[in-house]
């Protein structure tokens, strides 16, 4: 057989495109997830037939009956959560044992009953039967031997007994065009039955036919009482035999050639749908063959028998059936005919071809869906797991078995019967779970309370159309008896079987205690006393029966019939009920139909026409009943009415309703002939002969009158003149209650009626039938432009505490019961009734009267008076309420479950009857209304009530109203937890489409199951529920390109119930799946934030292992060269990165060292440290929170650890100390030693304990801690100073050797890794507390691991970093450095925040000390990197260094371009930063760059102004002294060189008062500033000042001189601006020789340095003071212009000229006498 490249069989291939499927079976498809739902014989059934239709068949069966299912049910179902899991894997463990041995012995389950099994094997002829029973007791015999005692864990033994008979075999086909099952009839059927009546637990017993047919010389074996059936024991010695006789008694060859035959479809027999079409069948279809059969000579069913059975039909192409009896004859499709005992046929692919293409034309798929549960299919439909459908659930179960008469047509009886069945079970919302003829005869089961079918009266429904099942099969001829036994309570439903054949089905106590009751009480609608308690149906419909003894059960109860009276069986449709106290809320909608109502009253147009949708107990009912007060108010004629589930199959019930009301209201006679005002006005239409159109819905008689046409519409005209005459006195408003349940003659009705004058229509429904309308006409209504739909949400929660006390009747309730009826019923009016009825009847909350105490007033709350006062009075409204309504019984039982049962009182309420009727009050005491008010009773904690059973079934009712996408939805939800992200959501979903699932989160929105996580607290939530808020409002932060903005990014569940109820019904297995799949979307978001973490903060392994890696890296410990390695960059086509936040700093890359190239690459944009790791630790809470939910504790310690790092990292100890606590508790419940006893999970315990205590202030402990880590990582700590120093001795001894060793290096492991985190801990430690060497040791140690291994580069870094701390020795401490950037250059991508900033740190360091030096090109290399790994990290300690340093490198080197960019990085830098250092520096370098003649950003202006605010706060610390200083020393350059000079003089005196002692190069060049303002003060002072003040200055100017001389000592590159200041002083002294001399110093260092603006500037002085130049002064434009904005200027330098100023004469000096500068001459000292 050919094979394709992936191994599937061409003609396998050929079958799955015949059907339209995928070549590959391993793909998904419709047919492959139908087929395991049904046996073969449905598989390949003919669906085209006509229902009912009956084939034959000669079978072989085998009926497996298993005992200990009820029990397990039991014992696992009070087991709560995991008890489900377990229960549905025994289950399936054990069933799915018996159908792998039924499947792999080539037969078929035909149908799974609960705990029975029935099996079939299909055979050809009677010559086969023989080894077909000898195989099928083979079968037994190995079911036995596997599943005969089967221990579960809880210690129930499940066993099997298996009847087996052979024969005929009748199947007959039943349904419709929406639901079809199968029947199995005929005498093997009740052979194998009475077969399995005599078997005990274990046995296997033949019927006689059987035993006749098998080969009983294999057997040990007995006879039973009968002598005729045989119980087989076990396998006899097998004996030898000739290969002829083998050939002709058989083995098992036969079976795997036999011919295909009779009605399985296209002549594919004896499979079953697992072996056809699903994956590791034993065997397959394609073993058998495959021939062209002619249906005439392959089919035997019921339309044959009547014809001539001897007649040889001619053979036709179409054929698709044979008869059941033998024909050897084959007939293939190219006429052949083969006599052959059968066998595999050499068949061409061009045969092949033309069966698929009969199998593709009979449209499988869409058949074998009809065979299939509704909730199933709904799973099958959304791509869902079938294990979501399993699960203990609340179900009534009916069981209904039929006695039918021998002479009747069993099929067509069959087909009546279930056309009963199924319309009355739908009508109900039952569901047809099963038909099948076993020892209960034929039975029928029916579930109410499925997926999908859930209803809040499931129990009264099932009891009603029980009854109503049994009236109709009573009257059907061919049925003597129908008995009918109905139980409730939890049941396990769910899909049974492995995954070639299983069905769904259900399994429990109460499916065996309606078994019972259907069998030991014939014809009888029978009920146990839970589904009597929770119907709520009138007592009077019951009867008592007497106890039976019934088999397997104890303790049933009591047992009641269950009869319809005259009085209660009536179908008429009930008005509304009414209510007793006004509406709560609902304004908006009240508002919007007394606007209608008006319309209709005024009568000049028509009204529009509502539908209130609403899910059940939403308050439809309560909104209607003020709608009928607000008519009456109106005078408003009302017809209301309140339908039931079993109107919506009484055609015109609704209709006729309407219209007998609306005549009757209107004093017309329901005789229409017998009205002239009616009739004149039908005779003048000439519609008055045709009142017989009236019959079918008025329920009228007329006659037809011979000789008269109907036309189209005549019954339309007829309604309209009719409803004109009624409205034409009042006005009318219909108002329907669930209008559901509408009949379509009804819902035509309606369409007419709301095209009338004078009618409003208000009709109240369930969502279900909004969205789907369930007929056409219901459709052609709700589309009708003039009908509007009304969404009605949940109660406002604020009108909570007042629906409580109009349900209870009381004027006080405690604050407690408000806070639990916002918690558990979120606004629903049913949920909140229901929860205080199960309170009271449980004596939690009682009812009493006030005594008037304050502490009966102690924390209650009173609704507003108005809100309590009555409409009708109790007696009044008993009067209005119909006296065998169930609206009347529903308002006793409420009535009296809040009853004061003070025997005392209620005599006196008796003799004293309450005076004020209109509200809650009942008796008067002492002229004091006595009022009710409702308490909790006395020990009673109201955290302690749990949910009662009522309120979860009503969830249950609301989850399975929703669809299957919206279910699962909900339930993979209630995983996460109140609170959850959209996105995860539509992570864990298994198979769902993801546009699919938004549109359910939008739907699941509206109806009120999840809201904004986000919506506002406090006063903003007060104005939102003040303005009413939408359910779909949404208050997350959105993208602007986010294309989902009206999705919540964040949802959260109204109802804490529902998530609760929602996750206890899942699956152990459910959750587990879930759980794990949560941690999988939390893993991955927390990596996305891990990844920007050092991986050492959180003591985690790097991403990449370091084995990864080794092929690429190279050991640079043995190099010892300065030349820092080269990085592969094109100098062409490649640029340092620019920061995409702020914009880059533009430096030629000669001039930035090849690391900073390299680290300029990694990207950028990193948050802070503390930031990233508070975004973290939820995430870490969570994934804890779920892997203990998945039960993994392993990884729940990790989480755990890494959780407590990141908590260490915000100083938050208390809660690292919890946490660790909590992985202590962990690790003792692990029982896995290797796991618990791990060194390197026990060293970083105690490594974050010792953190934990050093947080806390326990020194002590810390060390302790830290040294136990060590010591577990075998890392020598020493205590005495002299052990210290010789370990010290000798780790230096070893770093040395290592470092000059010539060995590979070898790779670091975990351990090696743990123990640097270990050595660098110890060394943070020992430096806090001061301990210098056992520091310096811990280095020398680390130094040790990273020399002998290839470590990871943040611990390399940080043991060199460390060590050149320790290092007091220039020359070592460079060739440190040089080794350490060589490795960083040559690692850069392995390089972490963490490192970056040590390595800034450096870099800083370096551009300081060669700014000092005068080496600028160096200085300016180094600086820029330092800053651009500052700009990268947001690292603001060290860019507040780097900066300046930066800025004056670029001034000295006249990069202005550069320096521009730089003042626009810092600009951006300080928009968003608080630091007001390095704001100062920004406007100091703003204002250097306007006194060097170059366009500033910011104006002088603006300058001055953050200047004054700064310089005059008196809160500056030392390290400000210089930026200070720095900056008002530039505005005093500014000023004085303006000639402004008291300006001058105000910015002037803050050098006295920031005076910086440290000398480096920023003071300095400060200082050079402050000796300027001095030297131009004395130039222009040196005319108009005395000698003895000029003496006074120039002595202040030497000492500063000489202050800056000296600094130039340390700060060389100082010296070029000291000879250019001295200069100046000489020139002014008219010491010109002196002058010139200093400034050619000047030049000649400027140009050794580098310092080209002060070599520009020289040159510039010495060509003015020296060469007598005139040179154009352009700073002074420059600056005017600056002073206010910046306008574009040519480029080019616009240095500043020093003044030189004359003597003036004596006249010129007495002028100037009282100029400014005289103040700041005086003010000058030393």
């Amino acid at each position: 057989m050919t094979k394709d490249r992936k191994g599937t069989p061409k003609i396998i291939q050929l079958i799955r495109q015949a059907q339209g499927l995928a070549p590959n079976p391993e793909e998904e498809s419709a047919l492959k997830k139908l087929t395991p739902h049904v046996p073969g014989i449905v598989t390949f059934a003919n669906h085209s037939r006509a229902l009912p239709w009956t084939t034959s068949y000669t079978t072989v069966l085998m009926f497996a009956d298993i005992s200990g299912f009820t029990a397990i049910c039991e014992k696992y179902g009070a087991m709560q959560n995991a008890g489900i899991d377990q229960l549905t894997k025994t289950l399936n463990d054990y069933l799915g044992e018996i159908v792998e041995n039924i499947v792999s012995s080539e037969g078929d389950v035909l149908k799974f009953a609960g705990d029975a099994i029935l099996a079939v094997w299909r055979v050809n002829d009677d010559t086969e039967l023989n080894a077909t029973v000898d195989q099928v007791v083979k079968c037994c015999l190995n079911i036995q031997d596997r599943c005969g005692a089967w221990e579960t864990d809880i210690g129930v033994t499940l066993t099997v007994k298996m009847g087996v008979s052979a024969g005929e075999m009748s199947v007959t086909f039943l349904g419709n065009d929406e639901y079809r099952v199968y029947v199995e009839l005929g005498p093997a059927i009740r052979e194998v039955n009475e077969a399995e009546h005599l078997c005990g637990a274990g046995h296997i017993v033949l019927s006689p036919t059987a035993w006749e047919l098998c080969t009983q010389s294999l057997y040990n074996h007995e006879l039973l009482e009968d002598q005729q059936h045989a119980r087989i024991l076990s396998f006899w010695r097998p004996r030898r035999s000739s290969r002829a006789e083998t050939q002709r008694e058989g083995s098992l060859w036969f079976m795997r050639r036999r011919k295909m035959g009779g009605d399985w479809g296209v002549a594919i027999t004896g499979i079953t749908a697992a072996t056809a079409f699903s994956e590791g069948a034993s065997k397959s279809l394609f073993t058998k063959p495959i021939p062209i059969v002619n249906d005439a000579s392959t089919s035997k069913s019921n339309d044959d028998e009547t014809s001539n059975e001897d007649t040889s039909p001619a053979p036709t192409a179409s054929s698709s059936r044979r008869h059941s009896e033998p024909v050897h004859r084959t007939i293939y499709e190219n006429g052949e005919e083969s006599h052959a005992r059968p066998g595999r046929p050499k068949m061409g692919l061009n045969k092949l071809r033309s069966v698929v293409k009969t199998v593709k034309e009979m449209r499988l798929d869409e058949c074998l869906r009809l065979y299939i549960l509704h909730p199933v299919l709904k799973k099958l439909d959304d791509n869902q797991p079938l294990e979501y459908l399993s699960e203990m659930r609340n179900v009534t179960v009916v069981f209904m078995n039929l006695i039918l008469k021998e002479e009747q047509d069993t099929t067509k009886l069959l087909q009546d019967v279930f056309e009963v069945v199924y319309r009355q079970s739908k009508v109900m919302h039952g569901c047809l779970n099963k038909v099948f003829f076993f020892d209960k005869g034929c039975t029928f089961l029916v579930i109410f309370g499925l997926p999908g079918y859930k209803h809040e009266k499931d129990c009264a429904h099932a009891l009603i159309c029980s009854h109503k099942m049994k009236s109709i099969l009573d009257k059907l001829a061919g049925v003597s008896s129908v008995s009918i036994g109905v139980t409730t309570g939890g049941t396990f439903c769910g899909v049974v079987g492995n995954k070639n054949r299983h069905e769904y089905s259900v399994i429990g106590r109460k499916v065996n205690m309606a078994a019972r009751l259907m069998m030991h009480y014939p014809n009888k609608v029978t009920c146990g006393e839970r589904t009597f308690q929770q119907s709520r149906l009138p007592a009077i419909n019951f009867r008592v029966l007497g106890a039976k003894r019934m088999k397997g059960l104890q303790n049933v109860g009591v047992i009641r019939e269950y009869v319809e009276s005259s009085e209660t069986s009536t179908q008429a449709v009930a008005r509304i009920p009414l209510f007793q106290f006004p509406l709560l809320g609902r304004e908006s909608e009240i508002e919007l139909i007394d606007n209608e109502l008006r319309r209709l009253v005024s009568g000049q147009e028509y009204p529009d026409h509502y539908i209130i949708s609403g899910a059940s107990g939403i308050g439809k009912t309560r909104l209607l009943d003020h709608f009928i007060r607000l008519a009456e108010t109106k005078n408003v004629n009302v017809i209301s009415g309140a339908l039931r589930l079993q109107h919506l199959h009484i055609s015109n019930c609704l209709s006729n309703y309407i219209f007998q009301v609306m005549l009757s209201s209107s004093e017309f006679s329901d005789r229409i002939d017998t009205e002239p005002e009616i009739m004149n006005a039908l005779a003048s239409h000439d519609l008055d002969s045709k009142l017989y159109l009236l019959n079918s819905i008025q329920g009228s008689a007329y006659q037809k009158p011979k000789g008269i046409t109907e036309r189209e519409g005549d019954l339309s005209k007829i309604l309209k003149i009719i409803i004109e005459k009624c409205t034409a006195r009042q006005p009318v408003l219909v108002l329907v209650d669930d209008a559901q349940n509408v009949d379509p003659l009804s819902w035509r009705f309606l369409c007419w009626l709301r095209e009338m004058r004078g009618v409003l229509i208000v009709l109240s429904s369930r969502p279900a039938a909004v969205e789907v309308p369930p007929c056409d006409f219901a459709e052609q209504y709700m589309d009708s432009p003039n009908v509007r739909v009304i969404d009605l949400g949940v109660l406002d929660t604020r009108h909570l505490p007042a629906l409580a006390c109009q349900i209870m009747d009381v004027v006080r309730i405690p604050c407690e019961l408000e806070a639990m009826l916002i918690e558990r019923t979120q606004g629903v009016p049913y949920w909140c009734e229901q929860l205080l009825i199960d309170m009271t009847e449980k004596k939690q909350l009682i009812v009493t009267y006030d005594d008037g105490s304050s502490t009966m007033r102690e924390n209650t709350i009173a609704p507003n008076a108005a809100q309590l006062k009555k409409v009708f009075s109790d007696h009044s409204l008993e009067d209005v309420l119909d006296e065998n309504d169930n609206d009347q019984i529903e308002y006793n039982r409420v009535n009296s479950s809040f009853r004061v049962e003070d025997d005392e009182v209620n005599r006196q309420n008796q003799q004293t009857p309450g005076m004020l009727l209109g509200y809650c009050l009942t008796s008067i005491k002492d002229n004091k209304p006595k009022v009710k008010v409702a308490m909790f009773s006395p020990f009673v904690n109201p955290k302690d009530i749990e949910v009662p059973l009522i309120m979860k079934e009503l969830i249950i009712a609301r989850l399975d109203s929703m669809r299957a996408s919206e279910q699962l939805i909900v339930k993979c939800a209630a995983v996460l937890g109140q609170t959850f992200p959209r996105d995860m959501i539509e992570y864990i979903l298994p198979k769902v489409q993801r546009v699919k699932a938004r549109k359910s989160f939008k739907r699941l929105k509206q109806i009120g199951i999840f809201e904004c996580a986000n919506i506002p607290t406090g006063r903003a939530a007060r104005l939102l529920q003040s303005n009413g808020l939408h359910p779909e409002a949404c208050f997350c932060p959105k993208m602007e390109d986010d294309y989902n903005a009206d999705l919540c990014n964040v949802m959260r569940f109204k109802n804490n119930l529902l998530q609760q109820t929602a996750y206890n019904i899942l699956m152990e297995s459910q959750r587990l799946d879930l759980h794990n799949k949560t941690v999988e979307y939390l893993e991955n978001q927390a990596d996305e934030i891990r990844k920007r973490i050092p991986y050492y903060l959180l003591y985690r392994k790097p991403k990449d292992s370091l084995d990864n890696k080794q092929a690429r890296r190279h050991s640079l410990f043995v190099r010892r060269t300065s030349k820092v390695c080269a990085v592969d960059l094109d100098d062409k086509d490649q640029d340092i990165p620019r920061m995409r936040r702020r914009g880059g700093l533009c430096v030629p890359k000669e001039d930035i060292d090849p690391l900073i190239k390299a680290v300029c690459q990694l990207d950028d944009g990193h948050q802070k440290i503390d930031e990233l790791v508070k975004i973290l630790i939820p995430l870490y809470q969570e994934m804890a929170r779920h892997m203990r939910a998945a039960k993994d504790s392993q990884l729940v310690v990790e989480v755990l650890l890494e959780h407590a790092a990141a908590v260490i990292l915000l100083k938050d100890a208390e809660k690292a100390k919890e946490i660790m606590d909590a992985v202590d508790e962990l690790l003792q419940e692990i029982s896995d030693k290797k796991f618990t006893n791990d060194v390197s999970r026990l060293s970083k315990i105690a490594r974050i304990r010792g953190k934990i205590s050093y947080y806390t202030g326990d020194l002590d402990g810390a060390q302790r801690w830290l040294r136990h880590a060590a010591k577990l990582l075998g890392i020598h700590q020493p205590i005495t100073a002299v052990k210290i120093w010789w370990s010290t001795v000798r780790a230096m001894i070893r770093v040395r050797a290592l470092r000059n060793s010539p060995l590979t290096r070898r790779p670091a492991t975990d351990k090696t890794l743990e123990q640097g985190y270990c050595l660098s801990d110890l060394q943070w430690l020992y430096r806090e507390t001061g301990n210098t060497s056992l520091a310096f040791l811990t280095t020398i140690q680390q130094m040790t691991k990273v020399t002998g291994r290839t470590c990871h580069l943040h611990q390399v870094v940080e043991s060199y970093s460390a060590l050149m701390k320790f290092c007091q020795i220039e020359h070592t401490k460079k060739k440190l450095e040089t080794e350490l950037f060589e490795i960083c250059a040559s690692r850069h991508m392995e390089l972490s925040p963490s490192d970056l900033i040590m390595l800034a740190s450096m870099y800083t360091d370096m551009a300081i000390n060669h700014l000092n030096s005068g080496n600028l090109k160096k200085a300016l290399s180094s600086s820029t990197g330092a800053y651009e790994v500052c700009d990268r990290l947001n690292n603001q300690d060290i860019g507040l260094v780097v900066s300046p340093v930066l800025a004056c490198c670029l001034i000295l080197t006249l990069r202005n371009d550069q320096f521009s960019e730089f003042l626009q990085r810092l600009r951006s830098f300080i928009c968003y930063s608080d630091g007001r250092i390095l704001r100062a520096w920004y406007y100091t370098f703003c204002m250097e760059r306007i006194l060097n003649g170059d366009y500033p950003l910011q104006s002088v202006q603006c300058c001055l102004d953050f200047a004054t605010n700064y310089l005059r706060s008196l809160d500056a610390v030392t390290n400000e002294y210089v930026p200070r200083l720095f900056l008002a020393m530039t505005i005093a350059v500014w000023f004085s060189r303006k000639g402004r000079w008291s300006s001058a003089q105000v910015w002037f005196d803050y050098s006295e008062l920031f005076e910086a002692r440290i000398v480096s190069f920023l003071s300095l060049y400060a200082l050079s500033r402050k000796i300027e303002v001095m030297l131009l003060s004395l130039n222009t002072c040196r005319v108009t000042k005395s000698h003895s003040a000029l003496d006074q200055m120039k002595r202040q100017i030497t000492r500063d001189l000489r202050r800056l001389y000296i600094g130039c000592h340390k700060i060389t590159s100082m010296l070029p601006r000291y000879y250019h200041l001295k200069a100046y002083y000489c020139m002014l002294k008219k010491s010109k020789c002196l002058a010139k001399w200093y400034l050619k110093k000047a030049r000649k260092v400027a140009e050794k340095h580098g310092n080209l603006f002060e070599l520009a500037w020289v040159e510039r002085h010495r060509r003015v003071w020296i060469e007598k130049v005139d040179l154009s002064d352009q700073w002074t434009d420059v600056s005017e212009t600056a002073q206010y904005c910046w306008t574009p200027r040519p480029k080019g330098p616009h240095l500043y000229t020093w003044p030189i100023v004359p003597r003036m004469s004596t006249e010129r000096w007495s002028q100037c006498s009282n100029n400014p500068i005289i103040q700041l001459l005086d003010h000058i000292r030393i």
